[in-house]
């Protein structure tokens, strides 16, 4: 219970915190007068550079300071367009996408214009294995970027990937770098980009606290609205809340719960809501290699054991929608249903004595996040009835982000469960990070199967969306028979802002700042 107790007064340390230096730290101002937009990421910046980012505030600060073709249109309704960056971009045919980039837009620290060769170098690196980027699925189909202009090229794909606009060029993948200013920096960056040449420039960046975001002098594109941007790092989200009330944020996500308390009529005054069904989600998972669960019917009496209903009413007062599975709601291949509907106590105990287990304790990891903790402190409840005895360890973001991967050290050897959230793109192929080739990577539960491997290539290549939906939903049969997962919630997407703000949020939920207006 200690780490409990520390969690806890770590929540309120962080609250006060935030607060201290929102409102005394040097350089805010009230941001109704159009001056400062204030805004909230749930994690503090690790890694900017696209190959290799966690993929959180990073795919935020790259969307405001480095190039794309295309970007998400805003809203409810999926779709894409061209971006501020070129003149066009259309797919010829199943294989080539054509693409013209404006003339003149220049990278600072003087490196020059924003050339088809940087599209090139950007794109073919990812994809590059030698590069050993987490992310080269993304670009799994791409065999080569052929240069026609100076700022014109084509992206030739070796196999046609229905998804590829979504999954790839819309998100942080597609972000564009300077090839010359990276090759100058060794070939990899990590908390500073070399160059940028987007409509914002990071001013600052105090580590734990905030980016500091100022309207780019040299661009040449629409004027963004807002002339300065202070992202505050706050990881709780009843800390954020409580910051946005007190005056200190212009926007923040809001837990399910509280989006019930603020529908209530009892919204801040000058604000406003959105809501939208969420692109994440949430489990609790196992390492399948770890030996105290690598006997599958230990895995399956947990399963057995935890009441994934109790867990949604406790921690989101109901208003999350339960998750069978990664695929969230309104994708084709969402999964509607679980042979673990309702728990068995009586099975999970018997499950446990035909593998000869007694008396077995697990240290369950979580972000330090009061969502988070109360969901872990639940699934502690659940199995001690099992006689599971479960160690809660909060960690924070940084040192979370790590546990499963072998490239940051040996934690992962000893990892056993944890409580865990993806986020990614509207499209079923998020499973991308579950292939054999992410084990040790974004795969932390550890399972390779052939058939998922080959079903995850053919996903990407049909074209009938009945077929294609078909092989998701096999493709998660495959995982609920791994035993590896507890799927909880798909997180929606609740946002409270001010309301002389019109906000741009593309999927899951990112500003994206250029589009930004004063409502």
């Amino acid at each position: 219970m200690n780490s409990l107790m520390l969690s806890r007064r770590g929540f309120l340390i962080g609250s006060v915190a935030f607060s201290a230096l929102a409102l005394g730290g040097p350089g805010v101002a009230v941001s109704a007068d159009g001056s400062i937009l204030r805004l909230r990421a749930k994690y503090d910046l690790q890694i900017l550079d696209p190959a290799f980012m966690i993929g959180a505030i990073e795919i935020d600060l790259q969307y405001a300071c480095l190039a794309s073709l295309t970007v998400y249109v805003p809203g409810d309704e999926l779709g894409w367009r061209p971006s501020a960056f070129v003149e066009s971009v259309t797919q010829r045919d199943d294989l080539h996408i054509d693409f013209v980039l404006r003339q003149g837009i220049k990278w600072s620290g003087g490196f020059g214009e924003l050339t088809a060769e940087d599209v090139k170098f950007s794109f073919e690196r990812i994809a590059d294995p030698k590069t050993k980027s987490p992310w080269n699925s993304k670009w799994a189909a791409l065999d080569k970027v052929e240069i026609t202009g100076p700022h014109a090229g084509t992206i030739v794909l070796k196999e046609p990937c229905v998804p590829l606009w979504f999954t790839t060029l819309c998100d942080g993948t597609g972000s564009i770098l300077c090839k010359k200013a990276v090759e100058a920096q060794g070939g990899r960056f990590t908390t500073a980009f070399p160059a940028t040449c987007g409509p914002y420039v990071v001013q600052r960046w105090l580590p734990k606290q905030r980016v500091e975001l100022v309207a780019n002098p040299d661009w040449t594109g629409p004027k963004p609205a807002f002339p300065e941007v202070h992202i505050y790092v706050v990881e709780d989200y009843k800390a954020a809340e409580l910051g946005y009330e007190a005056g200190d944020l212009d926007m923040t996500l809001v837990t399910p719960d509280s989006m019930t308390k603020y529908s209530g009529g009892n919204l801040p005054a000058g604000s406003k809501m959105m809501g939208r069904p969420g692109l994440s989600w949430l489990w609790m998972g196992m390492n399948t290699q770890h030996p105290k669960l690598a006997d599958i019917r230990v895995r399956q009496a947990i399963l057995w054991a935890v009441d994934v209903e109790q867990i949604l009413q406790a921690a989101y007062g109901g208003n999350s929608p339960r998750a069978y599975g990664p695929v969230p709601p309104g994708l084709i291949g969402h999964k509607t249903s679980t042979v673990y509907e309702k728990p068995d106590l009586e099975k999970a105990k018997a499950l446990l004595e035909e593998a000869g287990v007694s008396g077995l304790s697990l240290e369950l990891k979580t972000l330090n996040e009061t969502t988070r903790i109360t969901i872990a402190q639940i699934i502690q409840a659940h199995l001690s009835q099992i006689g599971i005895d479960v160690q809660i360890t909060p960690l924070d973001s940084g040192p979370f982000w790590n546990l499963g991967l072998e490239a940051e050290g040996d934690d992962w050897k000893d990892l056993q469960v944890w409580v865990m959230e993806y986020q990614d793109v509207p499209d079923p192929s998020l499973m991308w990070c579950y292939r054999s080739d992410q084990v040790g990577v974004w795969n932390w539960e550890r399972w390779k199967d052939p058939e998922f491997d080959r079903l995850f290539k053919q996903g990407l290549g049909e074209t009938d969306p009945v077929k294609r939906g078909e092989i998701y939903l096999r493709m998660q049969d495959i995982m609920e028979g791994v035993c590896a997962y507890v799927w909880i919630t798909h997180e929606p997407v609740n946002l409270i802002y001010r309301d002389f703000l019109d906000p741009a949020i593309l999927p899951p939920d990112h500003p994206y700042l250029l589009d930004f207006k004063h409502a």
